[in-house]
């Protein structure tokens, strides 16, 4: 397999995941908001949350770079239990209240949804605010609800927690000899959902269904990143056409593809992964050179980064094969009598 790692690496570092500028901003969003709840919430004489927590993307740091700044950031606010309404729906309608009389720039105004309370904001992204209630049971031990279409046990940490364990047990380790940066798996789900995210119009599955199939499927490589990559999509394809149901690794009597909005979703994953691992069918080629793969994985994430490798190829390979005559011509076969090599010169693609 033609060795693109490097390029592979590049690609994430500068397009993929998000800069630590991006994060801090959408941190100070969220953080802005969060206070405008609060505010809120007291000048309308309300109780206030007892904690707020990260969860989703945002707080798998899975997230990545979108062209229109739609980004997602998902929020828990914790409250107590009797500081709430009993009806989930009215708890949520609480926040929503809260956060109006907050007031901000809002794109649209906020929204109690049927899992959150959603701001959207001028800019692109938009925050949910999770709902939840905390109180403990005849045993001491707490327990966490959140104020979906009922309230339903759940700690919005579990799935966070159970994504950092698994980067951090299955990923190849530096300290261990690992070639590759630590916390591969991570950017195999991040370089999967930019995959995913490359023609919008293919409608698959979103992070959290892609990060689970990835714990399932990760095939390591401690030197390569693009291996590891490739490997990972094999598998996934391969466990996709045995099984499309996905179950909740928190949780296993749940089911994440419950709905078969999902399991279509899924199905058409695995579709695209088999298509995509065709497009990359010339990187496995003994005489696969730079050119050919730059193009093949320029087809799969279809991003001005992998065309630009390719454009600078091209331009280098014909800049090396011209000829400059003494009378100042320029051949692009050798021509008869002396002539005048053109000078080497390197090209946006060299090494």
């Amino acid at each position: 397999m033609y060795n693109t790692h490097a390029e592979m690496y590049s690609f994430y570092d500068k397009h993929v995941r998000l800069s630590r500028e991006k994060q801090i901003e959408l941190t100070e969003y969220r953080d802005t908001n969060l206070r405008r709840l609060r505010e809120g919430l007291t000048r309308l004489g309300y109780p206030l949350p007892v904690r707020v927590c990260g969860q989703g993307s945002y707080a798998m740091s899975t997230m990545v770079q979108h062209p229109d700044n739609d980004y997602d950031i998902d929020t828990a606010v914790i409250f107590a239990s009797e500081d709430l309404p009993s009806s989930s729906l009215k708890a949520r309608q609480r926040v929503l209240a809260g956060v109006e009389e907050g007031g901000g720039n809002f794109k649209q105004p906020p929204e109690a949804r049927a899992n959150a309370v959603t701001v959207w904001y001028q800019d692109g992204h938009h925050i949910d605010l999770a709902v939840y209630r905390s109180y403990q049971d005849a045993f001491g031990t707490e327990v966490i609800e959140h104020a979906g279409s009922v309230w339903c046990r759940r700690d919005p940490q579990d799935i966070t927690n159970w994504f950092l364990d698994a980067v951090a047990a299955k990923s190849p380790s530096p300290d261990s000899g690992a070639a590759v940066k630590e916390g591969q798996m991570r950017r195999i789900v991040q370089l999967l959902k930019m995959f995913a995210k490359s023609r919008p119009n293919w409608g698959l599955p979103g992070g959290l269904l892609i990060s689970v199939l990835v714990s399932e499927c990760y095939t390591a490589d401690w030197q390569r990143d693009d291996a590891a990559l490739y490997n990972t999509m094999v598998t996934i394809a391969n466990r996709i056409k045995r099984n499309t149901e996905i179950l909740n690794p928190v949780d296993t009597s749940l089911k994440l593809t419950d709905k078969n909005e999902h399991v279509c979703q899924v199905e058409r994953f695995g579709e695209r992964l088999e298509q995509a691992l065709d497009w990359l069918s010339p990187i496995c080629d003994y005489n696969c050179d730079e050119l050919a793969a730059y193009k093949a994985w320029n087809k799969v994430f279809q991003h001005n980064y992998w065309s630009e490798l390719v454009i600078g190829v091209e331009i280098s390979r014909a800049a090396k094969s011209l000829y400059v005559a003494p009378t100042g011509m320029i051949y692009t076969e050798k021509p008869d009598g002396r002539a005048v090599p053109s000078p080497d010169h390197r090209f946006f693609g060299d090494e």
